[in-house]
């Protein structure tokens, strides 16, 4: 459904989901069964290996107290460490005899399993379409999460140490039982709330019919996983549930960022990518083609003919449609583009006017620094002329003076 194939989130299961059940059981189960022992002797002083002990213990004195058949109890630290260890190994072993998925057991075996892996004695296995599809996913903008029985630790490492390499960096985060029981529906609610995601924009993937409906009834969507080695499911369980065998088989959308599109991008793919209704006509056209004839009234009637009819006047009526909405696109655009030209238009006119009303009062004002510079040399002139005629004058009014006295002279000599 279409809340399925727009999820953002994809929340996977490891054990007969992303991994063989085989693996589990016949490399990490007996890996831990046979190491356990020698761990916990080469590293009982461990703060995290002691926590483990402590946590067992207390799950073994719940155990014995709603009397459990065949639990083991853990000794206390009382008791001597030898003895305590040897609790602690049959415990263990009971547990995963028992196939208890409880977290203190988980967390002890992830400690054993850390060893194996950094030694190389252990390769995580994945089937060979998980990295392709977690690549994909990843590019695709989805969030890959991992919700398993196994703990933390233990998850980090196998998806670390994989077969087809270190797979961690596609990966969001991890959940164990420490968040809930995978078979209550309680658990899918905390998980979406811890990666702040809606329970409906969630895809649980898994190959156990109890988590799948736990995770359902919280909102979340569900695909069983069916693999080789895993139990059969039923008819009624797979009409309940969408059943695939690979990671390739889910038609996941990618998920949106919320950029915007470039318009120019949608309108060459509108040229280029036939509308849904289109498609869906056409289908329909098919399948109306290799209807058999029918027999009405003793007469054959062709309803292949009617139905194709039918079927291209739907069509031509879409297209169109489909024709005219991109007709008024483009006039709309046109009709944006022309004002967008008027008013370049007018301000390039307006700038004009500008321009020329103030060349011309530059050219006034050239003028009228003309004019003031030729008043000013008139001026001069003029006081020139006057100091000319002054000067005149003054000359003459000096001779006038010298005259008389030269006459004196003159009528004076005589007498001398």
């Amino acid at each position: 459904n279409s809340s399925t194939v727009n999820s953002k989130s994809i929340l996977c299961d490891i054990e007969g989901t992303t991994s063989s059940i085989d693996f589990v059981k016949e490399t990490l189960f007996p890996y831990a069964l046979k190491n356990v022992e020698k761990f916990l002797q080469d590293n009982w002083d461990r703060d995290d290996v002691k926590e483990a002990v402590v946590v067992l213990r207390k799950l073994s004195v719940e155990d014995t107290e709603k009397k459990v058949e065949g639990a083991v109890p853990v000794l206390g630290d009382d008791e001597d460490k030898a003895k305590v260890l040897e609790s602690v190994v049959k415990s263990v072993e009971w547990l995963m005899g028992n196939d208890r998925k409880v977290t203190p057991l988980k967390t002890l075996q992830g400690l054993i399993w850390e060893a194996g892996y950094k030694d190389g004695t252990i390769k995580g296995h994945v089937y060979e379409d998980v990295p392709k599809a977690f690549e994909k996913w990843t590019k695709t903008g989805h969030k890959i999460y991992i919700y398993s029985s196994g703990s933390v630790m233990a998850q980090k490492l196998l998806f670390g140490n994989t077969t087809a390499g270190d797979l961690l960096s596609h990966l969001s985060g991890h959940f164990d039982t420490k968040i809930g029981a995978k078979q209550e529906k309680e658990s899918y609610e905390v998980i979406a709330k811890e990666i702040e995601c809606a329970t409906d924009e969630i895809l649980f993937l898994t190959d156990i019919v109890k988590e799948a409906k736990a995770a359902k009834e919280a909102g979340v969507n569900v695909v069983m996983v069916d693999r080789p080695g895993n139990a059969p499911l039923t008819d009624e369980e797979k009409k309940e549930f969408v059943v695939v065998t690979s990671f390739e088989s889910l038609p996941l959308e990618e998920v949106t960022t919320g950029k915007r599109k470039n318009p120019e991008e949608v309108e060459d793919k509108q040229e280029t990518t036939k509308p849904a209704k289109l498609a869906k006509l056409e289908t329909v056209e098919e399948k109306k083609t290799v209807e058999k004839v029918e027999e009405v009234d003793g007469e054959t009637h062709d309803k292949k003919t009617e139905d194709v009819s039918k079927c291209e006047t739907a069509v031509e009526k879409i297209e169109i449609d489909r024709t005219d909405e991109i007709a008024k696109t483009d006039q709309e655009k046109t009709e944006s583009k022309v004002e967008k030209n008027e008013e370049k238009m007018d301000t390039k006119e307006e700038s004009v006017e500008v321009t020329e009303e103030v060349k011309e009062k530059e050219k006034e004002k050239e003028v009228e620094e003309v004019e003031k510079k030729e008043v000013t040399e008139k001026v001069e002139v003029e006081e020139v002329e006057k100091m000319e005629v002054d000067a005149v004058e003054s000359v003459a009014v000096v001779e006038e003076k010298k005259e008389p006295e030269a006459d004196e002279v003159t009528e004076a000599e005589p007498k001398v």
